[in-house]
């Protein structure tokens, strides 16, 4: 299974990019947060392309959007910042877009959210006896921020090792230990050094941000393929950056990413 995930920031002429991105990287899924653009004629486009994806229903959440060419996926809970879906109902899929820091910190509604979403990703995993965990979105802060990191959020930690046990406890609670492979990303050893780019006037900036992230549960660990992962800046379609190599507004202010897990379901032909 090949996941694309962009932010599209409301482009309401993103669907070209959208079918490029699709192609050139052979995309299985497409999940997107903050589309607007028209989703009937993604799917001509689509069709037109030969793209056998379908639209997977997120009703319930309207701030993400997802297409699929497997014909085993259901939606499960839906709610304002997360959507979920089972694969094959083995595989458990959330994509998540939560609260930004536009009109001030969210730090605190972030974690609290994380915590909800993982409640119901662990009812839903005890309900099909599976716990084949994928989480992948817009967090909208950084793998080392609270909600990634912290135990009682998404517990995304940048090494797991397969021989490990699977919890950690803290405080006589335990929590299930997920793997973060977007950690591996930061820095200026390969380019982009991050998924979205703002000079904030602070004296504490990176500059740079990893917003965009994937975070995967234990058992799906051996089906990753790390070397997929990558922050995707360029299609046949055009150049996702800009001049000064930062996310391309006018295209979108985050560049996507795309991510491989070697699982093999029935697809639509």
């Amino acid at each position: 299974m090949r996941l694309l995930f962009w932010n599209t920031n409301k482009n309401s002429n993103i669907n070209p990019y959208l079918i490029s991105l699709i192609q050139d990287y052979s995309a299985d899924m497409l999940a997107l947060a903050e589309y607007e653009d028209n989703d009937m004629n993604l799917c001509e486009l689509m069709n037109l392309n030969r793209i056998n994806m379908i639209k997977c229903s997120t009703v319930g959440c309207d701030r993400i959007s997802l297409w699929s060419n497997y014909t085993t996926i259901q939606p499960a809970v839906q709610g304002r910042y997360y959507s979920i879906h089972i694969i094959d109902e083995r595989y458990i899929l959330c994509v998540v877009h939560l609260m930004s820091e536009l009109y001030g910190s969210r730090e605190e509604e972030r974690l609290e959210m994380s915590g909800i979403i993982m409640h119901d990703i662990y009812e839903i995993a005890n309900k099909i006896n599976s716990s084949q965990i994928a989480i992948v979105g817009d967090f909208n802060e950084m793998p080392y921020g609270r909600s990634c990191l912290s135990a009682n959020g998404f517990h995304g930690l940048p090494n797991l090792d397969p021989d490990e046990r699977n919890y950690r406890t803290v405080n006589g609670i335990e929590y299930r230990k997920f793997y973060n492979p977007m950690w591996n990303l930061f820095g200026n050893f390969s380019y982009p050094p991050g998924t979205y780019y703002y000079n904030k006037s602070t004296l504490h900036a990176p500059m740079w941000y990893i917003f965009d992230q994937i975070i995967i549960s234990k058992e799906l660990m051996p089906f990753f393929k790390s070397e997929e992962l990558k922050i995707i800046t360029e299609c046949n379609e055009g150049c996702l950056a800009d001049k000064q190599l930062h996310p391309n507004k006018d295209i979108s202010d985050h560049f996507p990413i795309i991510c491989e897990l070697s699982i093999v379901e029935e697809r639509n032909e």
